[in-house]
């Protein structure tokens, strides 16, 4: 019988190995391959939907900007009929301006007060960095102070806030009537400036709270601010005005 040489078998051993490895390579490679087309169908399907959701969105944004020009136009047309000069048309102007001041459809001016918010830049001791950073709380807590306080107008950085409008966190920006701002965040608020003043800086108030934490708060008194009038759109899709019962009060569900 013939002896093979250990020699000889090392050799055997070695292609043997050399050819798995590349065999596995061969699989990884092959797997990777896959993992990259189906990444890629993710991705195109993820586009695909996405740009589906912008079409949409824009399709609405144009529907309601159309909508907002034909209510200013039927507004306009309340105006010039509102101001034709008898008794009862003069009183139903005022009240069409009261209303449009309530709704937030029109510009107002007057006396009050500025508050300016900023984020802390003192030594970060917690670990964590959203503790010295404002956040939709702290902005929240600011504007029902006023609120609590009589302001009858108020807006976050040129944003009319209306009973409608959000004030909530997305990431470090702050959103508002659907645009994202990030700090420092301007507060304007019309109303008796002495009387709001004295409400954000009592002692233990909202300002020394926010101050506790580094964050910058500066409220100043004005004769005369300008807050804009809203310029989105309140859509009511289930609240409607309530039918009258038969004995002419409001009916009760």
């Amino acid at each position: 019988m013939k002896r093979i040489r250990p020699m000889q078998n090392r050799g055997e051993l070695a292609v043997m190995a050399v050819c798995v490895v590349v065999g596995f390579l061969l699989a990884a490679q092959l797997r990777g391959v896959q993992l990259a087309g189906a990444a890629d169908a993710t991705n195109a399907s993820r586009l695909e939907t996405l740009q589906s959701l912008y079409n949409d969105v824009v399709e609405e944004r144009d529907g309601l900007t159309e909508q907002v020009g034909q209510l200013q136009s039927e507004l306009e047309l309340y105006r010039q009929q509102a101001a034709s000069g008898d008794e009862g048309s003069e009183a139903l102007k005022t009240e069409l301006e009261q209303m449009e001041i309530t709704a937030g459809l029109t510009d107002v001016e007057g006396p009050g007060v500025t508050v300016v918010l900023e984020d802390s830049t003192q030594a970060n001791v917690t670990g964590d960095e959203a503790d010295y950073l404002i956040h939709d709380n702290d902005i929240l807590s600011v504007i029902n102070e006023l609120r609590s306080a009589g302001a009858e107008a108020i807006s976050l950085n040129g944003e009319r806030i209306l009973a409608t409008s959000e004030v909530r966190c997305t990431g470090a920006v702050v959103t508002v009537n659907g645009r994202r701002y990030a700090a420092p965040y301007v507060i304007f608020a019309i109303g008796d400036p002495d009387t709001l003043y004295s409400a954000l800086t009592m002692r233990n108030g909202v300002v020394d709270i926010l101050s506790q934490w580094g964050i910058t708060v500066r409220v100043t008194a004005s004769d005369q601010l300008l807050i804009p009038a809203y310029s989105g759109t309140v859509d009511y899709q289930y609240a409607k005005p309530a039918a009258p019962d038969e004995d002419g009060g409001e009916g009760v569900g």
